[in-house]
Formats: C-alpha cells, structure tokens, sequence
C-alpha cells in the first residue's frame, strides 16, 4: 500500500505543475505570477500530502490510501474554481 500512495505523491506534483498554469492562464494572469501560483500550489500539495501521511502513519492506517485524498481535493478545487469563473 506504500507503493499506491507514492504513486498519489508523483499524482499531487503533476497536477500542480501541469493543471495550475493551465487554469492560471485561463484566468488571464501573466506568467510571471502563473508560475509563483505554480510554486505555490506544488509546495502546498506537497505539503498537504505530507501531513495526510503523517497522520497515516501515527494511526497505523497503511491499508487505507489516504494519500490520494490530495489529488482529488485538488481536482474538487479546480473543478470548482473553473465552474465560478465561468
């Protein structure tokens, strides 16, 4: 189960660097604050995925991949964000 959620790690880093420029641009920001906004999404994925592992691994949980709630809160978020924007 170690191995499924650190694939989640690599599934939280490629939706920060590759969907948030993405939705960024859309919003009509110039580059230089996409990619600061790019930066800052990938430290704070990372960062919550560090934390859901913490608490993983302090409850004895590894049967449940709780890593992968960090990806799709991250979709949530985006899906969202794009749906009030339009």
């Amino acid at each position: 189960m170690a191995e499924f959620n650190l694939i989640s790690l690599a599934v939280t880093a490629l939706l920060a660097l590759l969907g948030t420029p993405v939705l960024l641009r859309r919003a009509g920001y110039p580059w230089n604050k996409t990619v600061f906004g790019t930066l800052t999404v990938l430290v704070v994925g990372l960062g919550l995925w560090g934390i859901m592992s913490t608490i993983q691994h302090k409850a004895s949980l590894e049967a449940v991949p709780l890593g992968w709630l960090v990806p799709l809160a991250a979709l949530v978020a985006a899906w969202k964000m794009q749906r009030q924007g339009a």
